[in-house]
């Protein structure tokens, strides 16, 4: 029987995991959610397309696009390497280059396996059922030159609630060496950044989903 993750993230201790930093490996972990009011899939599009981080996400106010797999499309795919430049002060301080790679995507239509069957049933981490849910997830790209730093992947799902109405979840897991120094130096501001995140897509969201009902409102008149 499938689990019922209505309450998330999981309790202590076993909270939140990924298949590239699972919990008996993991340093610290972090986490935010957010109510949206917009669909699940408008929003997943914010998110795949980086092109528009600087429009709504202090944390990332600047993402270079490294690789595609497919050349002719824009957003996000499994494959992609991306260099988030994360601010980790004030909005419009110095940013800190960080080299990722897309590990997953999933959407109702088009369900991954990347996530086991077996781990969806049981863990609270994932929501299990995919006709609800869509999500991606990048980790560290250990393949560039970045490869002293800690092993991390975060996941985001955003799981619909109704037409009108979605849910998205985020959290990161960070292990190795040197997520001891991270979190000793930032566990506190990147808590803080991951709550921005939450809810600065959620004011950017619900804006443009205003704005595009109002388009599609004048073009059938």
């Amino acid at each position: 029987m499938p689990h019922q993750n209505s309450t998330w993230p999981p309790a202590p201790p076993s909270g939140v995991t990924t298949p590239t930093v699972p919990r008996s490996s993991q340093v610290f972990a972090l986490h935010a959610s957010a109510t949206i009011n917009a669909p699940a899939a408008f929003i997943f599009k914010i998110i795949l397309n980086t092109t528009t981080y600087p429009e709504w996400c202090t944390f990332i106010p600047k993402v270079d696009i490294v690789f595609q797999p497919d050349n002719k499309d824009t957003l996000l795919q499994v494959g992609s390497r991306i260099t988030f430049h994360a601010c980790m002060g004030a909005p419009g301080s110095s940013t800190r280059a960080t080299p990722l790679v897309v590990t997953d995507i999933s959407t109702p239509a088009q369900p991954s396996a990347y996530i086991s069957e077996d781990t969806l049933a049981s863990d609270p981490t994932y929501t299990s059922d995919l006709s609800i849910v869509y999500r991606v997830a990048w980790a560290g790209d250990k393949s560039s030159t970045f490869t002293v730093g800690p092993s991390t992947e975060r996941f985001h799902e955003i799981i619909v609630r109704s037409e009108q109405q979605c849910e998205v979840r985020t959290w990161e897991c960070m292990g190795g060496a040197v997520a001891h120094v991270v979190k000793w130096m930032y566990k506190s501001t990147l808590e803080a950044k991951f709550g921005d995140w939450c809810r600065e897509l959620k004011n950017y969201g619900e804006r443009k989903w205003e704005q595009e009902k109002m388009a599609e409102e004048v073009r059938e008149v």
